[in-house]
């Protein structure tokens, strides 16, 4: 079993817990009531166990932190105030991070409460470390949940960004149609053509191509705000 995997494990002599931090993992055996660290030549109290316990903890606690101030200033991108690209660029990094984290901390929290269940003399003082590993293991979960919220935000974003871009293209279709229809209409080089007899009109037609210019915007302008 590898060395840099944190679990509770069962040899052939004896149980063995691996706690891993970043650079290095401790090991501590367990046999006939006694605790030894690393091999059965080193015995150590069950205080110098707790208290590596403890570390990790608190090892964990502080990356946790580190993960909940770029979170909150990733989320001020709902108020407006955060920029859309540096997440962007984060996002899969952020999240394969936050998942392994995840990972190492429910292998120490099953671990410990294998341990409280197969060491009956350290159950009582693994009690307050499983709790706390529990809060930690919820806390991570939910910056998991988190960082896929704000992703479907910036998508929901970039999608009505999209489709309003759509919609304008669309209209502008609508206005243009009938447009190209009345420029190739007088286009045609034929006698008899409509207002040909007329001074005024190419003012006439002009007017006429003003006043759906108007309209369209109107019409835009009024399904923009129907739509907020």
């Amino acid at each position: 079993m590898s060395a840099s995997l944190s679990g509770y494990f069962y040899g052939e002599e004896f149980d063995y817990i691996i706690l891993n931090f970043d650079a290095n993992s401790q090991k501590f055996l367990f046999k006939d009531g006694q605790i030894f660290k690393e091999d059965l030549s080193s015995p150590c109290d069950k205080n110098e166990f707790l208290e590596t316990i403890k570390k990790l903890l608190d090892h964990f606690l502080n990356k946790i932190l580190e993960h909940e101030s770029e979170l909150e200033n990733y989320e001020q991108i709902y108020t407006g105030s955060a920029k859309v690209a540096n997440f962007a660029k984060r996002h899969h990094v952020l999240r394969y991070e936050i998942r392994k984290f995840e990972s190492r901390i429910s292998r120490i929290y099953e671990a410990l409460q294998i341990c409280a269940a197969e060491q009956n003399e350290l159950k009582k003082e693994l009690k307050n470390s499983i709790h706390k590993c529990g809060v930690l293991k919820s806390m991570i979960s939910e910056y998991s949940l988190r960082v896929e919220d704000i992703y479907s935000f910036i998508q929901s974003a970039k999608n009505d960004k999209i489709n309003k871009n759509i919609y304008l293209l669309t209209l502008l279709s609508a206005l243009f149609l009938p447009l190209n229809f009345i420029t190739g209409f007088f286009g045609m080089n034929t006698n008899g053509m409509f207002l040909s007899s007329f001074k005024d009109g190419t003012l006439i037609v002009f007017a006429f191509v003003a006043m759906l210019c108007v309209l369209f915007f109107i019409f835009y302008y009024r399904s923009n705000k129907d739509i907020s």
